[in-house]
């Protein structure tokens, strides 16, 4: 259940990157009513193309789009739309449902960005699998675009209303397929974005309590104290007291200051079961996050050891500064208030 919690953060986020990175703008109205933005333009992906605005018009829709970019991958770039009606949003949303994603929404449409030297991988293979429909569309200087419909990978649970205003939207894609025009992609882009995403500790996980978390966990915060640990420290390598108390008193003192762990060995049935141990004896309450491939790879590349402590800000951004091994009291709060202060004063 926790998987199916985490997929559908990861298509509300996709969502907003899908927003941010390419949406064309649109004069504002001048009746006063709002103006629904349909044209998109992807630079990254070499695609472009308007979304028939009755999709945006109607009730019960609910579109959710998936999007990525992977230089490296063999799939180059995938831009999915899929539909889920009001009935199954609640139930999206709901942990203690075991009901799977698929069963609540589907694709609409699925447009692929292949490099001609993987046309033929497995990758792209599984994905024509999933769709009768595949149009290819104009090829660009060594990239192979496809548009893929009516899916078939999945049957979802959808009352009668909801299941013709699916044939509905799907009668109205040739309107769609006009719009869509490719053309080179900017890589250039891409590895700005990578190279910039690089600087900041970006993650998609959860909690070691099981609730979903991000590193939007930092947006509300000036600064916020990271400690990574890892359960096969414990009990020789175990500040954890020392910890707590730290993060009660700067709840007591600072509201622009958070402070949150990572034990790097989880997840694991071994090494929570030990956490929970530890946590218990300590009296913790302060958030454990569970790393996810991002921040698995982060750590990698810039912890020499355990424990260590640093500062990101409100971006996710580390800052230089380290804590490294095991400090009493004083030392974390004097190290903290003394970060707090560059920020202020823009050091």
């Amino acid at each position: 259940m926790r998987k199916k919690i985490a997929l559908f953060l990861a298509l509300l986020l996709s969502l907003n990157m899908l927003g941010g990175c390419g949406k064309e703008d649109t004069p504002e109205p001048t009746d006063g009513a709002e103006e629904l933005k349909t044209n998109y333009r992807f630079e990254q992906c070499g695609l472009a193309y308007r979304l028939p605005k009755e999709w945006l018009q109607r009730d019960n829709v609910n579109l959710i789009p998936v999007t990525f970019v992977d230089v490296a991958g063999a799939i180059y770039a995938k831009i999915e739309y899929d539909y889920t009606p009001n009935e199954n949003m609640d139930e999206l949303n709901n942990i203690d449902s075991q009901t799977p994603v698929e069963e609540l929404m589907i694709p609409i449409f699925t447009l692929l960005v292949i490099r001609d030297e993987n046309v033929d991988s497995q990758a792209m293979k599984d994905e024509l699998a999933l769709f009768k429909n595949c149009e290819e569309l104009p090829a660009q200087e060594g990239f192979h675009f496809y548009y893929l419909t009516d899916y078939i990978g999945s049957t979802p649970k959808f009352s009668e209303d909801s299941a013709k205003m699916f044939d509905t939207l799907k009668s109205e894609l040739p309107s769609l397929r006009q719009t869509v025009e490719t053309f080179p992609p900017d890589e250039s882009t891409v590895q700005a974005q990578v190279a910039e995403d690089k600087e900041h500790l970006n993650f998609m996980s959860t909690t070691l309590k099981g609730d979903p978390i991000t590193s939007t966990v930092f947006y509300d915060y000036d600064l916020t104290v990271i400690n990574f640990w890892a359960s096969y420290c414990y009990p020789d390598i175990n500040e954890l007291t020392t910890l707590q108390t730290f993060y009660e008193q700067l709840k007591q003192k600072y509201t622009n200051i958070n402070f949150v762990q990572v034990v790097i060995d989880t997840p694991g049935e071994e090494a929570e079961k030990v956490v929970e141990q530890a946590y218990q004896e300590a009296g913790v309450t302060f958030t454990t996050i569970v790393p996810d491939q991002n921040m698995a790879s982060w750590i990698i590349d810039n912890l020499n050891g355990l424990p260590t402590t640093i500062f990101v800000d409100n971006t996710g951004k580390p800052f230089s500064t380290k804590i490294e091994g095991v400090q009493d009291l004083d030392y974390y709060m004097e190290t903290t208030q003394s970060m707090l202060e560059k920020i202020k004063t823009g050091e």
